[in-house]
C-alpha cells in the first residue's frame, strides 16, 4: 500500500487515517527494495499455482460434472460457475500466496524489527476486507458481465471499442509511470 501512496496513486475506498498511514510506513521501513521486488515474484507464482490447482481441482471437474454436453451449456451457467471459481481462487487463493510469499521472502533480521503493535489487528482486517470487496466486485459483476457480453456476441459499436483501446492505453501508461517513479525512488 505505501508504493502505491509513494506513487501519487489513488484507489477509491482504499482511504486510511493518518495514523494507519504512519503504521504502514513503519511496517515497510525494514523491508528494503530487493525484499519487496522478492516477495512480488514469489507472490505471483505462488498464486498461480493456486489458481492453477483450482482450475484443475474445482472448475474443471465442476463443469465436466454440471454440463455433460458442452454444447448444451448455457452462457448464464458457464458464466456463474466460472464466477465462483474466480471468487473461490481469488478470495481464498489470494490472500493464501499473500501470507506465504511474505514468510518466504522476509528474512529473519527484518521479521525481528517487525514487532506487532496496538492496532495491527484492526489494520491487516481493514486491508484484507478491502481486498475481499475488490474480489467481490470482481466475480460478481465484472466476470459474469464480461461473458455475457462475450457470449451473446453484443455489438457496442465503435465507442466500446475505442474506449476498450483508451483502458488499454492508460493501462499502460500507468505501469511505465509506476516503473519510473519506483526507479527515481532507488
Amino acid at each position: 500500500m505505501t508504493a502505491i501512496k509513494d506513487g501519487k496513486m489513488d484507489w477509491p475506498g482504499f482511504s486510511y487515517s493518518d495514523s494507519e498511514w504512519e503504521r504502514m510506513y513503519a511496517l515497510a521501513a525494514p523491508v528494503t527494495y530487493g525484499t519487496y521486488q522478492k516477495y512480488v515474484w514469489i507472490n505471483a507464482v505462488i498464486f498461480i499455482v493456486i489458481a492453477a490447482i483450482g482450475i484443475a481441482v474445482i472448475f474443471m471437474p465442476a463443469a465436466i460434472f454440471l454440463f455433460p454436453v458442452p454444447a448444451e451449456t448455457s452462457a448464464l451457467k458457464f458464466s456463474l460457475l466460472l464466477a465462483g471459481c474466480a471468487f473461490l481462487i481469488l478470495g481464498g487463493g489470494l490472500p493464501i500466496s499473500l501470507r506465504i510469499a511474505s514468510w518466504l521472502a522476509v528474512d529473519a533480521a527484518t521479521r525481528a524489527q517487525l514487532a506487532a503493535a496496538p492496532g495491527d489487528a484492526a489494520l491487516d482486517s481493514k486491508v484484507s476486507w478491502q481486498i475481499n470487496r475488490i474480489t467481490l466486485i470482481m466475480c460478481g459483476i465484472l466476470v459474469p458481465g464480461m461473458l455475457v457480453w462475450i457470449t451473446y456476441d453484443i455489438n457496442a459499436g465503435p465507442i466500446v471499442t475505442v474506449i476498450k483501446w483508451v483502458a488499454i492505453g492508460l493501462m499502460g501508461v500507468s505501469t511505465a509511470a509506476g516503473v519510473q517513479k519506483q526507479r527515481k525512488q532507488k
